[in-house]
């Protein structure tokens, strides 16, 4: 079975979503499965193709071009993402790997405290260029025979999609993320656990709480500065932000927030971290208060660790987590309830117990076990199309 996997950075190091896709791609080489990631952005020239797989390296070819060349590579199979995926509309990709649907769009707004920015948002939205977008994200999931599969990472995803699009209930298969256990587990952040905190400047008797973003205010980050400024019982709490943010301004935005709240003894901005396992040994629990996430990957790194983690109903890994027994769910937006968990987190005997019931559920995650899963999935989708995929 041939396998074109579309990926944005040809780099098993990246964090989420393309890391677990690189992985993905090589562990199908190890099977005996020809792979061919896609790169539609330019990488670097130093990348090492794990065996069995090839790189195509795609920028600068135009649409024709390269519908051309990938038809030309006759996959049985072709992985995409369908909301980053538009330069291959007109190619009948046959499964969808979405992250995506109109709850996102409706969480993404109300992440925007202001309502006029809200309303500014919604008018943006309605741009031709946009109304474009949508039109062939929906020709991915309903423009093509037979229909393709959809992994969703979660139910909720699931959910997402068959309310988003006309998507079969039987071609939607919900196939929860792994994590590389040999990597994120108690005995390795443990080891770093001094190291990393040195790093950072990070006291040892502190109570470290992470937060692994690159959307700063989709990830709840603001408020999670406002109840340690203002939230009594909050004093004992370090956090440590690790992250690149959408870019320099929210960065910005970021150290202005924690001058103006005069937490700056108590924040660590660290800016983007190569190793997630890094920020994980530095800290004592991972707060991700997301308003949309179709998994998060970082929760169940985070768990494997035997880290207690902080979320909210919408991050599609939340259905790992058993609340106040290996994490707590929270609404992002009741401020109350957010500073509430972060000083429940304060409690050592707690933080251990909850810790040791997440990496327990972890386990059950592993990225093999995952991996295989989605072998699958590819299987069935190879023998509905029956043919090579070709423009």
């Amino acid at each position: 079975m041939r396998v074109g996997i579309d990926v944005r950075v040809a780099d098993p190091q990246d964090s989420g979503q393309q890391r677990y896709l690189w992985r993905l791609g090589a562990w199908l080489g190890r099977r005996g499965h020809p792979v061919d990631f896609l790169a539609l952005r330019r990488q670097p020239d130093d990348v090492v193709t794990p065996a069995g797989a090839t790189l195509h390296r795609l920028h600068g070819r135009s649409r024709p071009q390269l519908l051309a060349y990938v038809s030309d590579l006759a996959l049985d199979v072709l992985l995409i993402n369908p909301e980053r995926s538009r330069r291959y509309r007109g190619l009948p990709a046959n499964l969808l790997r979405s992250g995506y649907g109109t709850e996102h769009y409706v969480q993404k707004l109300r992440s925007f405290r202001s309502p006029v920015e809200r309303v500014l948002r919604q008018a943006l939205r309605y741009n031709p260029l946009d109304a474009a977008e949508r039109r062939w994200e929906r020709d991915f999931y309903e423009g093509t025979e037979p229909r393709p599969c959809v992994i969703a990472q979660s139910a909720y995803m699931r959910s997402e999609i068959m309310e988003s699009y006309r998507v079969p209930a039987d071609l939607i298969h919900v196939v929860p993320n792994g994590v590389d256990t040999e990597e994120f587990n108690p005995r390795v952040r443990r080891t770093l656990r001094s190291e990393m905190r040195a790093r950072w400047g990070i006291p040892d008797d502190a109570v470290c709480l992470l937060v692994l973003a690159h959307n700063f205010r989709l990830k709840g980050l603001w408020d999670i500065f406002a109840a340690l400024a203002r939230r009594d019982g909050c004093e004992g709490i370090h956090l440590l932000v690790a992250g690149r943010g959408t870019g320099r301004a929210q960065r910005a935005e970021a150290r202005r927030r924690v001058r103006r709240l005069g937490i700056e003894s108590r924040v660590t901005l660290a800016g983007p971290v190569r190793t997630a396992i890094h920020a994980h040994a530095a800290a004592d629990a991972l707060v991700h208060l997301s308003w949309h996430d179709s998994f998060g990957f970082v929760i169940l790194e985070a768990m494997a660790c035997g880290l207690p983690v902080v979320t909210t109903p919408y991050v599609g890994a939340s259905e790992l987590l058993e609340e106040g027994v290996s994490g707590i769910i929270v609404d992002p937006g009741d401020r109350s309830a957010i500073g509430d968990a972060m000083i429940r987190l304060l409690d050592p005997d707690l933080r251990s117990t909850m810790g040791s019931q997440a990496a327990l559920a972890a386990a059950a995650h592993d990225e093999v076990t995952n991996f295989a899963r989605v072998e699958g999935v590819m299987n069935i989708t190879a023998e509905r199309t029956g043919r090579p995929i070709t423009a």
